[in-house]
């Protein structure tokens, strides 16, 4: 009777190298992504920052300090956890 070969040595490290290809793909995309959520809850901490100064201003001189207030509450309430806590 014919019996079937043994898997060659070979075939396991093509799979461990295909492994290991994958979760370098894998990790570069991540850090891509966190590259990016990064950016962003840099640029909200930047303008959520710029109107609280704004505001600052506008209430020192008694004008619009009202609607910059909303303004910069509604930035507040848009922008991450990490970028309103003190």
């Amino acid at each position: 009777m014919y019996q079937p070969e043994p898997s060659s040595p070979n075939s396991l490290r093509h799979y461990a190298v295909g492994v290991l290809c994958v979760a370098v793909l894998l990790g570069g995309y991540f850090m891509h992504i966190n590259a990016s959520a990064d950016r962003h809850r840099a640029e909200a901490a930047e303008r959520l920052l710029l109107c609280r100064q704004m505001e600052r201003v506008a209430s020192a001189t008694m004008t619009d300090a009202i609607k910059l207030g909303d303004s910069c509450r509604q930035l507040g309430a848009q922008a991450p956890e990490s970028v309103t806590a003190p």
